[in-house]
């Protein structure tokens, strides 16, 4: 079994699933068209891994001949009734010619057996694109599926849970875009509903996938939206600023001394039976690379009720308390840019910090969260906040 970021073939578009104690990923490919399946991995601590099998052999026929796809894109996985429904996506880069279909299961690792089309697209039947599905559960116990990528944004159409297909005619509504400005460059969709603040949260993917890709959020009372961000701005409005829309939560970023993250993307979220959340995602060594790694965080719930993430990758452990918060930390500060963001150098003082909670803070325009995890079998205290501009920062403080 080998490290998370250290996964042999890669992953891309990762999700997992937990199935009686055992956790399984599903991901592209990253070998294609060498292989065109999808590859399950499964772990029993969410830091080591082990191949198991490839999900389906190659693209399905119907689902070949509509998009030309060479492989599957972009998996999703959910456990219904028992059943295990897995969603992919085929097309090629550029197009809109693409098709969401569904393959079933009575197990995590298959054998899936493909039950045809979920939803296609092409240039004559709509201006957005299917790919990049996503289920998420409504308060009435109702499902939904969100998708898109690019060109015509983000769209979310009911489901019928008896059969994992729409339940009405059509592509569905609209929920956010971004203008032709930045390539209408949105896509890596993932909705998530959090009992505890009752909201809908819409996490997305921006910018470039081989340089720029960074995770932004938007919320919602509903499902179906309207989504807006920190400041009220909705993900559907086509006139703000494309660079100031939707919080920003994490980008590419390098600490001192270790090796950059680049265009970290395409999350899901897991939440395990322990009730921890957290956020899975892809990233990079190097921009412009066909290397690509897992990466799992935790994710943690501001008192304004918004998201933040670890810039610690989990490293198995329970996070703890921190109780000695003066000294000196690292500190990234996400800005509108995509640029790789360097650590600084900061010394917090007690003095400075306007306590929220017991574990929360105020510092210079900042709501921070502060705790501890394990990094490298180190118990590390960290931070992560937002400010009122929807910037995340993100911090490890200096061990002595």
């Amino acid at each position: 079994m080998v490290k998370e970021s250290q996964l042999e073939f890669g992953v891309h578009d990762p999700t997992i699933i937990e199935a009686d104690g055992v956790f399984y990923l599903i991901s592209t490919d990253t070998k294609q068209p060498e292989t065109s399946g999808v590859p399950i991995r499964k772990s029993n601590d969410l830091v080591n891994w082990e191949f198991v099998t490839s999900a389906l052999e190659g693209v399905p026929e119907v689902a070949k001949a509509w998009s030309k796809a060479v492989g599957l894109w972009a998996p999703e996985i959910i456990n219904y009734q028992g059943e295990y429904r897995m969603y992919y996506s085929a097309s090629t880069f550029g197009s809109t010619t693409s098709y969401i279909g569904l393959a079933t299961s009575t197990s995590p690792t298959g054998p899936f057996i493909d039950q045809g089309v979920v939803v296609k697209t092409s240039p004559d039947l709509c201006t957005h694109n299917a790919i990049d599905a996503n289920i998420v559960t409504d308060r009435d116990g109702e499902q939904w599926m969100v998708y898109g990528s690019f060109f015509g944004g983000i769209y979310i159409l009911p489901i019928d849970k008896k059969t994992g297909k729409p339940s009405q005619e059509g592509f569905g509504k609209r929920i956010a875009a971004r203008p032709k400005s930045v390539d209408t460059a949105i896509e890596g969709c993932f909705v998530y509903y959090h009992p505890k603040t009752d909201y809908f949260y819409l996490f997305s993917s921006y910018d470039s996938l081989s340089n720029t890709y960074h995770i932004r959020v938007a919320r919602s009372r509903n499902v179906d939206g309207p989504y807006v961000d920190i400041k009220g701005q909705d993900m559907n409005d086509l006139e703000i600023d494309p660079l100031l829309n939707g919080v920003k939560l994490l980008g590419s970023f390098q600490f001192e001394d270790e090796l950059p993250v680049y265009a970290p993307g395409h999350n899901s979220i897991l939440k395990r039976s322990d009730g921890r959340l957290f956020v899975v995602h892809h990233a990079r060594r190097k921009t412009f690379s066909d290397q690509f790694f897992l990466n799992v965080r935790e994710l943690k719930w501001l008192s304004n009720g918004w998201p933040v993430i670890s810039p610690l990758l989990y490293d198995g452990g329970q996070p703890q308390f921190v109780n000695d918060l003066e000294g000196e930390w690292e500190l990234i500060r996400f800005e509108a840019d995509s640029d790789l963001k360097q650590s600084e150098l900061v010394f917090l003082r007690e003095q400075d910090l306007i306590a929220v909670t017991d574990d929360e803070y105020v510092w210079e325009g900042y709501r921070l969260l502060f705790w501890q995890e394990l990094e490298n079998g180190v118990m590390t205290p960290c931070l992560a906040g937002l400010n009122d501009d929807g910037f995340a920062v993100i911090g490890k403080k200096r061990l002595t």
